[in-house]
């Protein structure tokens, strides 16, 4: 296998991978009823299923990012808020909503000269201090982005299609079947990036390899995020 399939190879088998996957489900059934129903059954099984799939990550890891933990908030609470007031508003402007949260801890920590991309998504992808700026930096610039674009779809197919089933189906089409695709495919071309900033070529990317015990404790793992909550020097970048 190549380097560059090795790389795709340590990310799918990585803790940060399996979270991510655990979180994307919702959105996948969601899509499903929606198409089957309304986006307002859509809502609810997606506020179910996002609080199950929290619940799932915990029992695994005994932790939630803060990523995680302000997407499936908010994602509840806008869902919740679409089948109580009967308004399919709310779970539309979810995406914005916290795509400009995320964009701006970002932007705010790359001003402080602390890359916060680190806290944000929990784990350790084994980058030097510069590859946390740079992709800190890339990431902060897509959610700029996808905030923009989530603005302009939805708001762009009320105004072909009116409120009707129609144009709900359009933006949940577009939120599940383009832009979750769009971010695996957006992380998949820093892969490169992320090897180039490898700190230690030991160690896999992504938060380590979920199949793999080699005695590992819980010990080992509280170490390893002390040692990342430690700032690293580095002459490279």
């Amino acid at each position: 296998m190549n380097g560059f399939g090795l790389q795709i190879l340590s990310i799918v088998r990585s803790k940060l991978f399996v979270k991510l996957l655990l979180e994307f489900l919702p959105l996948g059934l969601f899509l499903i009823a929606v198409d089957v129903y309304n986006i307002y059954v859509g809502s609810a099984v997606l506020a179910v299923t996002t609080f199950i799939s929290m619940a799932v990550v915990w029992a695994l890891y005994r932790r939630l990012a803060l990523m995680a933990i302000i997407t499936g908030i908010t994602g509840i609470v806008a869902a919740s808020a679409t089948v109580m007031m009967v308004d399919p508003m709310w779970v539309k402007l979810k995406p914005t909503i916290v795509s400009l949260v995320f964009a701006s801890i970002l932007a705010a920590g790359l001003a402080s000269g602390r890359p916060l991309l680190r806290p944000l998504i929990g784990e350790d992808l084994n980058l030097t201090d510069q590859g946390w700026r740079v992709v800190t930096r890339r990431w902060m610039m897509y959610f700029f982005f996808i905030a923009a674009l989530n603005e302009f779809v939805w708001r762009g197919a009320i105004q072909l299609y009116g409120h009707s089933p129609q144009a709900d189906q359009v933006w949940a089409s577009f939120k599940v079947v383009f832009l979750m695709p769009f971010t695996v495919l957006y992380a998949a071309f820093m892969l490169p990036l992320l090897k180039r900033y490898q700190d230690d070529t030991a160690k896999p990317m992504g938060g380590g390899d979920m199949f793999a015990n080699h005695g590992h404790t819980d010990k080992d793992d509280g170490d390893r995020h002390i040692r990342a909550a430690v700032p690293v020097r580095s002459g490279r970048g």
